[in-house]
């Protein structure tokens, strides 16, 4: 388990219980939860309500104020994950990693979940730079009990413990699902890390054409 770290303190338990607030307040954000793979109509990766926030916007200072939270946060752990493998850093290309800027909050009512076996890397044309993402990371918000996420090859659980933030590689060596309770919510905050640096990519974000309305 080299690679999936977790961490549980004060700060991160009183975020996840801003996130769970977060969704109940504001139904407006809701959205159907989308993977990249999967048969939408008939096998679903992923069965969801979804909430995606965007750091870089400042349009609305409740979002906002969350996002820069879980920024602080993530980047918070991930400071520490390094801190402790001191040659991850060393063998990245650019020897640069940051936390995108776009996440989601995820609710999984009882029997929703991703139930796929599935990994962050992707090379699917996305806003977050899928193709570079190389660690993804976890906040659980709320205490389910057998409801974490489970890894394939390293036969490993993360339990689903309010507060607790896991980060473990984006690529195929930690093909993972999320173990789906059959009677109680879930609510999450999930996201990647890229390589690179933060700024590049909001450059490179303001540089992309308008998509189409």
């Amino acid at each position: 388990m080299q690679l999936i770290a977790t961490y549980q303190d004060g700060d991160l338990a009183e975020l996840g219980a801003r996130v769970m607030d977060f969704f109940e307040e504001r139904p407006d954000l809701h959205s159907s939860g989308a993977s990249f793979g999967g048969v939408a109509a008939t096998n679903p990766d992923k069965v969801s309500t979804d909430i995606s926030l965007v750091w870089l916007d400042r349009s609305d200072p409740q979002a906002h104020s969350l996002s820069d939270a879980i920024m602080l946060a993530v980047s918070r752990c991930l400071k520490q994950y390094l801190a402790d493998r001191r040659i991850f850093l060393q063998v990245c290309p650019e020897r640069s990693l940051f936390v995108n800027p776009i996440f989601n909050l995820q609710r999984y009512l009882p029997g929703e979940g991703f139930k796929n076996w599935h990994c962050d890397w992707t090379t699917a044309d996305d806003a977050t730079d899928p193709i570079k993402r190389v660690l993804a990371w976890i906040l659980y918000c709320n205490d389910v009990e057998n409801a974490g996420t489970e890894f394939l090859w390293q036969e490993h659980h993360v339990e689903a413990i309010a507060g607790q933030m896991a980060i473990f590689p984006a690529g195929m060596s930690h093909v993972h699902r999320g173990r789906v309770s059959p009677d109680c919510t879930k609510v999450i905050a999930t996201g990647w890390i890229n390589v690179g640096s933060l700024d590049a990519y909001v450059q490179g974000l303001a540089a992309l054409p308008p998509r189409p309305a």
